[in-house]
């Protein structure tokens, strides 16, 4: 059985078990903890407090609130920053270029992340390729993020959805008992 979540949990037990999100906000908020982040981020945060009992250091990040931006509109050779954000601006930018099917999908997110320098002719040229990758291969499957354990689980539940004797295996039911359960995270 899961054990609660607390100052004195053992880091290890920790990461074999599934965590909600707001489980994880939590025990941040009780701990004067950073909240901001992905589930990753905060499950990392979570992890070196309990292996050290004290919070992380975290480097100061620059508002861009009050950072003046540039008032120049986005064209192809717009440079991709360190700070790059997928704004509705952006969005819309890359809706007007590549078309109505664009999305920021974990694909072209990581791309601005570790592409800074980069112009959005090439974030475009990326998108191209990686579209052609996933028609090109139709029978393979899209990747789904480490941080997406709950759909990560329901794709290997249905690539062997039938149990031993040769019923579908109810997935929310399955999902249910599996989260309260030690799992790898190598899958």
């Amino acid at each position: 059985m899961r054990p609660e979540l607390t100052r004195t949990t053992d880091a290890d037990a920790f990461l074999d078990y599934y965590w909600l999100k707001e489980e994880l906000i939590q025990f941040c908020r009780e701990n004067d903890l950073p909240v901001s982040g992905s589930k990753m981020e905060i499950s990392a945060r979570i992890e070196h407090f309990l292996r050290n009992r004290m919070t992380e250091k975290q480097p100061a990040k620059k508002r861009l609130r009050n950072k003046k931006r540039s008032n120049q509109p986005l064209s192809r050779s717009t440079i991709i920053t360190e700070d790059h954000r997928c704004s509705q601006a952006v969005r819309t930018f890359f809706k007007q270029e590549i078309g109505p099917h664009f999305h920021f999908s974990t694909y072209i997110q990581q791309y601005f992340r570790t592409n800074a320098g980069k112009t959005y002719q090439d974030a475009i040229d990326a998108w191209h390729e990686e579209e052609k990758k996933h028609q090109q291969c139709s029978a393979s499957k899209k990747i789904i993020a480490p941080r997406s354990e709950y759909n990560r689980f329901i794709r290997a539940l249905f690539t062997d959805a039938v149990n031993k004797e040769g019923e579908q295996k109810q997935p929310l039911d399955t999902w249910t008992h599996n989260k309260n359960e030690p799992y790898s995270h190598s899958s």
